[in-house]
């Protein structure tokens, strides 16, 4: 039962109401889910990578040093500020939430909510969908988001994908198999450490339907607690962030960034007269540290 549920002339909530709790959300636990978290993005950081140009070639007498060399590149996290601005008002709950209740606290409470439904929506509509817009007024627009990211690179012919066609209930493990098995050998070798194909739980659940088609049993994890893909060095990983998305994004571990600055994660509550005026603020940014290691399909 939602607090809007309740009708605030009820006696028996009055007199005999159990304490208020917070609308369930999502929580922010992407750095359990593969995702490396930065704190420390008080500018935009460069993630420099270092390779090499040129390649080996029949030994001759004469220096060919003509393109051989080694080279940086950089990859760019820019965390940009977000704020949720609101006012509390004790008054308009003076008779019925706050009648058998300290105001210090509940104030804290809601604000406390505010701010688990602040990550929630950045979780569910910036780290995968935004699109990042100065002037706009909704989570999309805080940040460029990973779905952002790979289609522009997709565009830039910078990352080319899978074609795996729509995912059903009756393929979706042939689909993902294919993505698996689409990655650098050095991905996929002997030693290697296990790579991540992130998918939506829509993905999921038509992979495990599909699984238990194929198999007679069910598509349960390892004793890691993790989703291990048959015959490959890789793991099925369901992410919130991915809603309804068909895209499947083969990486490494920790190759999916997200960034913030925690010492602009900020709360500012002022007084204007009786009301309290609040505004919570918090950085995001997102990024890919390194396309080579990223495989993705043709669907969005």
């Amino acid at each position: 039962m939602a607090l809007s549920d309740l009708q605030i002339t009820t006696n028996s909530f009055l007199e005999l109401g159990g304490p208020i709790f917070g609308k369930k959300v999502v929580s922010w636990n992407i750095r359990s889910r593969g995702i490396q978290v930065r704190t420390n993005v008080k500018v935009p950081q460069a993630m420099t990578k270092l390779s090499a140009k040129g390649t080996p070639k029949p030994y001759t007498s004469g220096d060919e040093t003509a393109g051989n060399g080694v080279k940086f590149t950089d990859r760019i996290l820019t965390a940009y500020q977000s704020k949720w601005d609101f006012d509390f008002d004790p008054e308009d709950f003076r008779n019925t939430y706050l009648a058998k209740a300290d105001g210090a606290p509940f104030v804290e409470a809601a604000n406390n909510q505010v701010a688990d439904e602040y990550l929630a929506y950045l979780m569910t509509s910036t780290l995968y969908f935004g699109v990042r817009n100065a002037a706009g007024t909704t989570p999309a627009d805080i940040c460029n988001g990973f779905a952002k990211l790979i289609a522009d690179e997709i565009t830039a012919v910078a990352l080319v994908p899978i074609i795996t066609g729509a995912i059903t209930s009756a393929n979706a493990v042939d689909k993902v198999e294919l993505v698996a098995e689409g990655v650098p050998a050095w991905m996929r070798q002997d030693g290697a450490t296990p790579f991540i194909v992130h998918c939506s739980y829509n993905v999921f659940d038509k992979y495990k339907k599909h699984y238990r088609t194929l198999n007679n049993f069910a598509f349960r994890p390892d004793e890691t607690g993790r989703y291990k893909i048959d015959g490959v060095n890789a793991y099925l990983m369901p992410q919130t962030f991915m809603g309804n998305s068909q895209r499947l994004i083969a990486t490494l571990d920790q190759n999916l960034v997200v960034g913030t600055d925690i010492d602009r994660v900020e709360v500012h509550a002022s007084l204007r007269r009786n009301i309290i005026e609040v505004r919570q603020m918090m950085p995001l940014g997102v990024q890919i540290q390194d396309l080579d290691a990223l495989v993705v399909n043709d669907q969005a």
